[in-house]
């Protein structure tokens, strides 16, 4: 239990709103301090190609300055961005990020749906008493939908769905027209989306429904200020605000609804159809409303990190046991990285370290699959694989290290990257090759080192006492090595 008191500061670019919290956390206590929401509704900018408008980015722009304002005081390591479906989806993307970074003075980490899941019900668990028994949280955002059911703290299944109040709103009812065909349409779609998981969820089974997001609070408002139901959400309520919406038959209609906020307005009608095919599909007698979200999980997540408890190490050690990869051959690798670094002027961040030991505990993941080219195995199953507390980015980045680890530089791995992602990760690729390269005998020996320069177009490894002529296999590999990072116009010396 901490006893001191940090701050922190979470930003969630989320499809429908942009929401920002500064925190202080007191004896694992979160009380918020600061917030601001902007409705940005990044989903609507999306065009049928799945580009954002240039006109929908300088709007996010205008509303991230500010936040950018707010938050320059916290220090960075307890401050963390991440961007959700929009921005998983806009082929754009990166060309908005560049920008958003500037603007914040911080990237952003664009999560998976799945990571999205577990993080918001870390957020919601946290504000919820703790013996509830089982937990179906739900959180229907702009492009997204959430189902997770945990115990606790922790989830026990994690799904994400392509179906939100923006995307949904949009879809089908573009012309503002509440008709009942529009209206069967988009639940109907809804219900096609949540079929692969009905049986799985309702197998698992929870005892208690809660709904965590903007619409599913709108939606439990509007229905007890009408007197639809006194619990919120349910069946009966629900049915009556359906049929009290078809009825007002236009959008623009529903603002003679009691209890619903002209913020809301535009894309209740989607969220709507949304929670409907929900309680339809999984036969939820009735859901509870939850302040917790996906702000207040990444800052839980983020406290976890710094004391000690970092689920991504978790997901490494997971892959490593599922694997049965070599740990004592990883910590040799990690050993030599260590040794490299530190006869270097080279200067790493937190962050390159970070990659470069993950890199070293999975780089043989892919050994159990094929010897031959076992590093695009595994390569591939780290990109791709459901790694709790990475960021998409930070697989992609593990996955490029670590397929080029030997051999050939192939420079389509290169491109996976944006430029700036790029610049950081070469000398990574350097380092982590020369550390595999100087551990290929698998043995553990002494490898003489003198010195290491690193620089932009250059790399000069100095041995002890004429090592190197005693390792005659070693120094051919170097050779071979020499030719390979020609590729990445670095000259390889070694003496």
């Amino acid at each position: 239990m901490q006893e001191k008191t940090e701050l922190y500061a979470a930003v969630d670019l989320g499809s429908n709103s942009f929401h920002m919290i500064v925190a202080e956390i007191i004896n694992n206590q979160l009380h918020i301090i600061d917030r601001h929401k902007d409705m940005v509704r990044l989903a609507n900018g999306l065009d049928r190609k799945g580009y954002l408008s240039n006109t929908k980015m300088n709007e996010a722009i205008n509303s991230l300055e500010k936040i950018g304002q707010r938050i320059a005081h916290i220090s960075k390591s307890h401050l963390r961005i991440v961007g959700t479906n929009t921005l998983r989806k806009a082929k754009n993307a990166e060309a908005f990020l560049i920008r958003a970074s500037e603007a914040l003075g911080k990237p952003i980490d664009i999560i998976s749906g799945r990571e999205e899941a577990r993080i918001l019900y870390l957020g919601v668990a946290h504000s919820l008493p703790s013996q509830q028994g089982k937990r179906l949280v739900i959180d229907i955002g702009g492009g997204s939908t959430e189902l997770i059911i945990g115990e606790e703290f922790n989830p026990l299944l994690r799904e994400s769905l392509h179906m939100g109040c923006v995307s949904y709103t949009k879809k089908y009812f573009a012309d503002g027209q509440i008709s009942e065909s529009n209206w069967n349409k988009a639940v109907m779609y809804a219900q096609r989306q949540l079929l692969p998981i009905v049986s799985r969820y309702k197998k698992e089974g929870w005892d208690v429904a809660i709904g965590a997001s903007g619409s599913m609070r709108s939606t439990a408002k509007v229905i007890i200020e009408n007197n639809y139901s006194i619990y919120g959400i349910n069946n009966k309520g629900l049915e009556k605000l359906v049929i009290k919406c078809l009825a007002y038959k236009t959008i623009e209609n529903l603002h003679k609804l009691k209890g619903l906020s002209s913020r809301r307005m535009p894309i209740f009608i989607g969220g709507l159809a949304i929670i409907h095919a929900l309680i339809n599909s999984l036969d939820i007698e009735n859901i509870q409303s939850s302040t917790g979200a996906l702000r207040e999980g990444i800052i839980y997540d983020l406290s976890g990190r710094l004391h000690h408890d970092d689920i991504r190490q978790r997901s490494i050690d997971k892959l490593v046991n599922q694997f049965e990869i070599d740990k004592i051959h990883s910590q040799r690798v990690i050993n030599t990285i260590e040794s490299l670094v530190k006869l270097s002027d080279f200067k790493l961040s937190s962050a390159q370290n970070q990659l470069l030991n993950w890199a070293a505990q999975l780089h043989e993941l892919g050994l159990n699959i094929s010897h031959s080219h076992f590093e695009k195995h595994a390569a591939y199953i780290i990109q791709n694989a459901d790694m709790p507390g990475f960021s998409t980015q930070e697989q992609l980045k593990l996955s490029v290290i670590i397929a080029l680890l030997r051999r050939k530089i192939k420079k389509e791995w290169l491109r996976k990257l944006s430029s700036k992602q790029c610049r950081k990760c070469i000398p990574l690729i350097v380092l982590f090759r020369a550390a595999t390269l100087l551990n290929r005998p698998r043995t553990d020996y002494c490898i003489e080192l003198e010195s290491l320069k690193l620089s932009e177009n250059k790399i000069i490894i100095e041995f002890k006492n004429n090592w190197l002529d005693a390792h005659p296999l070693t120094k051919e590999d170097l050779l071979a090595e020499a030719n390979h990072l020609k590729t990445l116009e670095i000259d390889y010396i070694f003496i």
